[in-house]
């Protein structure tokens, strides 16, 4: 599963820049961090803002705003992004970790070319703004409407809000084309809409090609957005499978024209302009911005931040805990410095010198949600590795991490680990550390190890239906894989482990967690059924 949607084509490799001064632009729902341009900072989140904006009024948003604000990160290269996950280059990813919700990206400014903007092929460049924008979608989606969505679904609705278009006088076009998907039409063919509808994931693109499941996701959506009648079909079909029918039922029940439906979109791929639509807004407040230069120790080590967010595999977690050590050294009463030091060290299974760095944060921000947490799991790798059960030790510790959710309420990264104390603990936790990670979920609701852990707590109270429906997500994320040899899932388990992300233990996949659960669910009599 391509879990940090990655957005766009590799390209070819280009010499790194020297690094820039970064800025810092908070505005009411984003931080925006650019790399050598305050402007850029300023301009994107306002940007950002209005999209938000544009995005919760045309759906009818009346929640409240979220309590943790997305950080977004413009590098000033493709090439600068794709170091960070180890590619030649990539415009951009979206990362919904509990450590921190994150968006990546370019500063750079692409033509989006020339011509009719409604014309279906004027433009065919992909440029840095649209990714953005798709990315910022997925966040939106998972968000607000967290649910089960098929990958085509997903990468469709955020193509079609990724090409909104921010006119003067606070107008806004949505509904322009995503003109780069027609030249997938014309490489790789049509894909017929009834394995569309039945495709979970990346994996059953058609030849494993996820263009073409981008491209005529995009078209679906599109389609459906200009017919009621379909768009009321297709709201159907997702509710469907949110309710628990498989794809193929509910696609049948559904689009019981289905012939008629694909002859209709394939039609559709073929005219030559699409009619926009402008929304025009009475005002569009997006509220104060505060911008500021980073820090020389948050410039120096910025992009080991943005790693700790995205993760990396354990074999590298010594390594990269002795590049910060480096780095850090510099910058010793730094609380960034340090607090990236403190990570990068638990990480790395060096407990006393992430303890040392989390009591020397503390000593300068004693309220430090973050460093009370790794100073607590620090003691937690001990405790679990002495075998110490003697409640008092471990009561010690929660209450630490009590003092941690008063100082940071809604930090996920606190609620995980008052829970994960009792399963440290070898204790079943209560209430309210069961609670305390639904909420954490809430909070960060794309998080696939927290929706594990959710399930897999469910489970132990034998709320099986529940545990279904928290892990079916993240399970259709995970490729089907009935037709696997043993020496095929062997190679497979020890690639994953080689992969192995730091911090994270390993378990079953998501896919084979949901698989265990129906199981266990259909082997119940129905009179017995209690959960």
């Amino acid at each position: 599963m391509m879990r940090q949607l990655l957005a766009a084509l590799a390209l070819l490799a280009a010499p790194a820049a020297a690094r820039a001064e970064w800025f810092e632009a908070t505005s009411a729902n984003f931080i925006v961090y650019s790399e050598g341009s305050e402007r850029d900072a300023r301009d994107f989140a306002a940007k950002l803002e209005r999209f938000h904006y544009v995005l919760r009024t045309f759906h009818r948003i009346t929640a409240t705003r979220m309590p943790n604000k997305l950080r977004v990160y413009l590098m000033s290269s493709a090439t600068g992004v794709g170091r960070l996950v180890g590619a030649s280059s990539v415009a951009g990813f979206y990362q919904p970790r509990a450590r921190g919700l994150m968006l990546v990206g370019t500063r750079s400014r692409g033509s989006r070319g020339s011509g009719d903007p409604r014309s279906a092929r004027s433009i065919v460049s992909l440029d840095s703004e649209s990714v953005l924008l798709h990315e910022y979608t997925h966040h939106f989606m998972y968000q607000y409407f967290p649910a089960t969505y098929p990958t085509w679904y997903s990468e469709g609705f955020a193509e079609f809000w990724g090409a909104t278009r921010f006119l003067d006088n606070d107008v806004v076009e949505i509904g322009l084309p995503a003109d780069h998907r027609f030249s997938t039409f014309d490489a790789l063919g049509w894909f017929p809409l009834e394995r569309l509808l039945v495709a979970h994931n990346y994996s059953e693109a058609p030849g494993a090609n996820v263009f073409l499941l981008y491209a005529e996701g995009w078209l679906l959506v599109r389609y459906a957005f200009s017919h009621p009648e379909r768009q009321r079909q297709l709201q159907q079909y997702l509710t469907l499978i949110n309710g628990g029918a498989t794809y193929r039922d509910a696609m049948q029940r559904a689009f019981p024209d289905l012939g008629r439906f694909n002859s209709e979109l394939f039609e559709y791929a073929g005219r030559g302009s699409f009619d926009v639509i402008q929304l025009p807004f009475r005002t569009i407040d997006i509220g104060e911005i505060a911008v500021r230069p980073l820090r020389p120790a948050e410039n120096a080590l910025i992009e080991q931040e943005i790693k700790l967010s995205n993760g990396y595999p354990q074999r590298e977690a010594a390594d990269f805990a002795a590049e910060v050590r480096g780095i850090a050294a510099r910058f010793p009463g730094d609380p960034f410095a340090l607090s990236v030091l403190m990570e990068a060290e638990r990480l790395a299974g060096n407990n006393a010198a992430a303890l040392a760095a989390a009591d020397r944060l503390l000593a300068i921000e004693p309220g430090n949600a973050r460093a009370m947490v790794s100073r607590g799991r620090a003691q937690m790798a001990g405790l679990r590795a002495a075998g110490v059960t003697e409640a008092a030790q471990w009561d010690a510790i929660r209450q630490l991490f009590t003092r941690a959710h008063n100082a940071a309420r809604n930090d996920p990264i606190v609620l995980e680990a008052f829970y994960d104390s009792y399963i440290a603990q070898g204790v079943m936790p209560p209430d309210n550390a069961q609670a305390a990670l639904y909420t954490a979920m809430e909070l960060a609701p794309s998080d696939g190890e927290l929706r594990y852990k959710l399930a897999l707590d469910f489970e132990r109270r034998d709320m099986i239906r529940e545990a279904i429906t928290i892990i079916r997500p993240e399970a259709y994320s995970v490729p089907i894989r009935d037709s696997e040899s043993s020496a095929d899932r062997r190679r497979r388990e020890e690639r994953e482990e080689r992969e192995r992300e730091a911090g994270r233990e390993r378990h079953e996949n998501y896919r084979e967690m949901l698989i265990r659960l129906e199981a266990r669910l259909a082997s119940r009599p129905a009179a017995g059924d209690s959960d």
